[in-house]
């Protein structure tokens, strides 16, 4: 029994040391949405080079060319805010890891990237409003370099406490 006993306050610590640690690094919902914005708009750059669709992707950056800045303001600002003064060279690592794993997927689809690009084109481009572009980017993530966690998690002293015992990321 107290083996048993055991096992569960252990499950439950390791399980609240999860979650503090997400929990600490979480990502308000404003900057959760420009980042998958920021993918997706990664996405199609990749795809507008790899097969030949600019005009397509030129559609795409006319339409929602002030909804795309102003996630790209709000991504500036995250990294600002985490990185201090380094928080343009982490930025630039973040958006040119976020390429490369684009890319890195167009390698492994093979003669089907250009295919699911032209559909992902059609599909983003019969958006007509923000909220719309919002919601697709948050539904159809892209691929990311790094893991972010939205924040929600409603955190009690004693939730913090044990958190701030929890390894860091």
């Amino acid at each position: 029994m107290r083996r048993f006993l055991r096992g569960k306050i252990f499950a439950a610590t390791m399980t609240t040391m999860l979650i503090g640690g997400n929990a600490l690094a979480c990502v308000p919902r404003s900057t959760q949405q420009a980042l998958d914005v920021i993918g997706l708009r990664s996405t199609l750059m990749v795809s507008a080079l790899a097969c030949g669709m600019r005009p397509q992707y030129d559609a795409f950056m006319h339409r929602f060319q002030p909804h795309v800045l102003a996630a790209q303001h709000e991504m500036d600002a995250y990294f600002h805010r985490l990185h201090g003064r380094a928080g343009q060279r982490h930025e630039d690592t973040y958006v040119t890891g976020l390429a490369n794993v684009q890319a890195r997927a167009g390698e492994i689809q093979g003669p089907h990237f250009c295919d699911s690009s032209r559909t992902l084109f059609n599909k983003v481009l019969a958006l007509k409003t923000e909220s719309e572009l919002n919601d697709f980017a948050m539904q159809s993530p892209a691929r990311q370099p790094i893991v972010t966690v939205a924040c929600g998690i409603n955190e009690t002293e004693s939730f913090r406490r044990i958190a701030d015992l929890a390894e860091r990321p």
